[in-house]
């Protein structure tokens, strides 16, 4: 029986080359960081969201991306919406402009934008060392990979990643609920791919707070 939108959702991580591959694991269901990162987490209006990366439903996930449509998805017979504008809803995220897909990022643009002067960071195959980071920025890069794009392996930090930083850092903006989106169905396409289901999926945080959202509007209209 789902809960209400205090209860938050589940959303499904799928193998893919782009998000991981197989290293993709469950995200930590309690949110443990340090009093810095804390505090830039939250001036980014991300740490309610974060906090509230909590309890599965593996079924209903599933489903849900089974059916998942431009805007809508289907679960146990009801019309779920799925569009930026609910996600920001029940996810309280920044929706700024511009909309970003972390498609086509170039390494060293992004670079150019997060280092702070006399910043240097070694870079490391498609991406550079976190440890390079410094901190808190290699502990919020590992909160990133494990809550924002859902990925298990965290030895190198990609351009998709740096861009966030850089968006906690105040020297860009995105629209963190359109890209949730993005992100949601590029997990719904690789799941139509898998040859083997239960082997490459694993849950976060995003697909019952959609599914309580919409059956609480359901039940009070």
């Amino acid at each position: 029986m789902f809960q209400t939108a205090k209860t938050v959702v589940v959303l499904l991580r799928i193998h893919s080359e782009t998000m991981g591959g197989r290293a993709i694991r469950r995200e930590p269901q309690v949110l443990t960081v340090s009093a810095a990162a804390q505090e830039i987490l939250e001036r980014a209006g991300w740490l309610t969201y974060l906090n509230h990366l909590q309890d599965s439903n593996e079924t209903v996930a599933m489903e849900l991306l089974q059916n998942l449509q431009e805007d809508y998805s289907i679960v146990m017979g009801r019309q779920i919406a799925v569009t930026d504008d609910i996600i920001a809803e029940v996810s309280g995220l920044p929706a700024t402009r511009p909309v970003w897909t972390q498609k086509k990022e170039r390494l060293q643009k992004i670079m150019e934008i997060f280092q702070d002067e006399g910043q240097s960071l070694t870079i490391k195959g498609k991406g550079v060392l976190p440890a390079t980071l410094g901190e808190p920025w290699a502990e919020l890069a590992r909160t990133v990979q494990s809550y924002i794009t859902c990925e298990g392996r965290k030895d190198v930090v990609r351009p998709r990643h740096l861009k966030l930083l850089a968006v906690l850092k105040q020297k860009c903006s995105v629209n963190l609920p359109a890209l949730l989106n993005s992100l949601l169905h590029d997990v719904a396409r690789s799941l139509k791919k898998a040859q083997h289901v239960e082997s490459v999926v694993s849950d976060h945080g995003l697909i019952r707070l959609l599914v309580s959202h919409s059956l609480t509007q359901q039940q009070s209209s």
